[in-house]
């Protein structure tokens, strides 16, 4: 059977490999009851350059993994290459993300209104907040965050918020129809693995397609690989951001543990070393 296009072109080939995401196109028509989980919270991020940084910020801050957790709340940040992936000192970027909750229903879709009224859905486009979001996010962080990183919120440019869903499907071949990548699973971004995992799929199914004759039994092989690695992906990522989206529930429906997480051991599940000041 051939796949069809939006165009309406059409092709035939050995295998089609949905590759195209969260939202994928493909997926519903094989798993029409698995779809993206709201995990109850937004992340706003923001990238500032190196060189925006004042020595005593970058004394302090860069070449270390950075955390504030005010109530409820996550806030990390770290230094990452700049423009065309430059390296060199000075030409690097700053980047943090900053987890809040925020209703599905509520809270997301003003987050996600433009000036003239346009709602983008679960996230906007940078440069599209509304001024009035984008001063009560900069007052919040001045009055709950460590200074040094709520000088930094409050002089990122163009930070934008989207909302973190996860996906997890239970099978991803479907006879000649492989998922791959967000199309497949989606971790919340605590883990950092989204680009990563989805080019290990690859991989794993160029390798497998390689290294086994029969292309039944190189799928059964990928699927079997790559499935539990997601699911454990997906899993873990839940973990990290419990306490989070307990924030969203009544205290009565939320695991006492969810809500009082210390954050040496929050430190300690991100990998991250030292203490917390």
């Amino acid at each position: 059977m051939p796949a069809v296009f939006g165009d309406g072109s059409r092709a035939e080939r050995d295998l089609l490999i949905p590759a195209d995401g969260v939202n994928s196109s493909v997926r519903p028509q094989f798993l029409p009851a698995v779809q993206p989980r709201y995990a109850g919270y937004v992340g706003w991020r923001g990238v500032i350059e190196e060189s925006d940084l004042t020595a005593a910020e970058h004394a302090l801050l860069y070449g270390r993994m950075c955390f504030c957790l005010p109530e409820g709340e996550l806030v990390l940040s770290l230094g990452m290459p700049g423009r065309a992936a430059d390296t060199r000192p000075g030409r690097r970027r700053y980047y943090w993300i900053w987890f809040r909750p925020a209703g599905l229903t509520t809270d997301l879709p003003a987050l996600c209104t433009d000036a003239s009224g346009r709602c983008y859905g679960t996230s906007i486009p940078p440069g599209m907040v509304r001024a009035e979001v984008l001063r009560e996010l900069r007052d919040i962080a001045s009055a709950t965050l460590a200074p040094p990183i709520a000088a930094i919120i409050a002089r990122t440019p163009q930070p934008f918020p989207h909302g973190i869903f996860d996906l997890a499907s239970p099978r991803l071949v479907f006879g000649r129809v492989v998922l791959l990548g967000d199309a497949a699973f989606v971790a919340r971004p605590h883990v950092g693995a989204g680009i990563t995992k989805a080019a290990l799929d690859a991989q794993a199914l160029a390798d497998a397609l390689a290294e086994t004759g029969d292309v039944g039994a190189a799928l059964a092989r990928y699927e079997r690989e790559r499935h539990d690695f997601g699911a454990a992906l997906v899993g873990w990522s839940r973990h990290l951001g419990a306490y989070l989206e307990a924030q969203m529930k009544p205290r009565e429906q939320s695991h006492g543990a969810e809500l009082e997480r210390r954050p040496e051991i929050v430190l300690a599940e991100y990998g991250a070393a030292g203490k917390p000041v």
